[in-house]
């Protein structure tokens, strides 16, 4: 990726232009921020994906831009138009939101401000019930955590099916719009009894 950028850096400084690559960051509906790189092989359908989703996109078309691509995660494209854009760290959003056309940072910041405003309420969130305490308990409704890859990250899914030989049927929490998926057992994770909803 590093070298990737040098390349991008050195081709505009030449005047050289290619498609570039673009970052989709947003917000799903709890307030978690998600954003990911997607190669300029991809540009279009990932900008189309990000628009699907609600989501916003940022080409990586200046150096400043550039410099945030190896900090991370590729994103994935599916064939229903959609895209897999993985969770990452508030301060990393903030950074790339910086980069975006004023309209759109006030897009981000607005649904900033509602989720802070939310999370401000006097309501405190409980451990879930749904949380098993070991793979004994994983049972149809568990939150567990699932991945396609784990250089991708780990991601909550709720088993919504028990199989023979200790396999379950997972739906990712926040991506419902994505296929159902196997997995065995002892390739998902549990999460922290202290974690909160």
């Amino acid at each position: 990726m590093e070298n990737l950028v040098t390349t991008l850096n050195t081709l505009a400084a030449n005047g050289i232009s290619l498609p570039y690559p673009v970052i989709i960051l947003g917000r799903d509906d709890s307030g978690k921020a998600h954003a990911s790189f997607f190669p300029a092989t991809d540009a279009q359908p990932a900008s189309r994906a990000a628009s699907l989703m609600g989501m916003l996109s940022l080409r990586a078309d200046n150096e400043a831009v550039r410099a945030l691509l190896p900090r991370l995660p590729k994103g994935k494209l599916f064939d229903s138009g959609k895209a897999f854009v993985p969770f990452v760290k508030q301060d990393l959003y903030k950074e790339i939101a910086a980069h975006l056309p004023e309209a759109d940072r006030v897009k981000a910041e607005a649904v900033r401000a509602v989720t802070e405003a939310d999370a401000a309420q006097p309501d405190q969130p409980t451990k879930p019930s749904n949380l098993p305490e070991d793979w004994s308990k994983v049972v149809v409704g568990s939150l567990v955590l699932a991945s396609d890859d784990p250089i991708d990250g780990w991601y909550e899914a709720t088993v919504t099916e028990l199989l023979p030989d200790d396999v379950v049927r997972l739906r990712w929490r926040h991506y419902l719009d994505l296929p159902a998926f196997n997995r065995r057992l002892e390739d998902v994770a549990l999460l922290h009894p202290s974690f909160k909803l």
